[in-house]
């Protein structure tokens, strides 16, 4: 069985294993952050942004594999800088990359329907990360309340007491707020019938 089976396979068993479950998203709050880890949140949405940005400007570059991406130009005045990507890691870039094509999804759909639509637009900023793989993006340590983001390291987090123990974790986002820094965290649990 190729890769590629493999990885079908689990997705199918898992979709199939999802159907009797119900979904429940958890607010985490990361909490205590040092200058230095705050300085390396805000650069993460920033690459967010010029990556998506970059995807935007040439659509041809959504074939580019994401580990291959280790820098970016962007457009500054009338010039255009290379930026390096240094704190995105390879998931969440292809999250960044997932979202160009997804929205690209969107405005065909609507464009066959009879909807006058536009191309994308630039961003100005980017304010949500998908952490889509457990294990590999993000991974959670209920003994010391703290959630680690692929390529940042542990953070400790409030609100993780009222995850449940028994629930599956599903996939997570980056959020950033005026007030903080938030990981949106969602679970499923058996649904209970009356």
């Amino acid at each position: 069985m190729t890769k590629a089976e493999k990885i079908k396979q689990t997705l199918k068993e898992t979709k199939e294993r999802r159907k009797n479950l119900s979904p429940v998203v958890y607010q985490l709050k990361i909490q205590n952050l040092s200058k230095v880890r705050e300085e390396k949140l805000n650069r993460v949405f920033l690459e967010a942004k010029w990556l998506y940005n970059w995807f935007v400007a040439d659509i041809n570059r959504l074939n580019i594999p994401t580990k291959e991406i280790k820098e970016v130009e962007i457009k500054v005045g009338e010039n255009l800088e290379k930026r390096e990507i240094k704190y995105l890691g390879s998931q969440l870039k292809q999250a960044v990359q997932e979202r160009v094509k997804d929205n690209l999804r969107v405005l065909k759909a609507l464009k066959e329907k009879g909807y006058k639509v536009g191309g994308l637009k630039f961003k100005k900023a980017v304010s949500s990360i998908n952490l889509k793989q457990y294990k590999v993006s993000f991974d959670i340590d209920f003994e010391r309340n703290k959630v680690r983001i692929q390529g940042l390291g542990w953070f400790r987090v409030l609100g993780l007491h009222q995850v449940p123990r028994d629930c599956e974790i599903a996939n997570a986002q980056l959020i950033k707020k005026p007030s903080g820094y938030y990981v949106y965290h969602t679970t499923t649990r058996r649904l209970h019938l009356l």
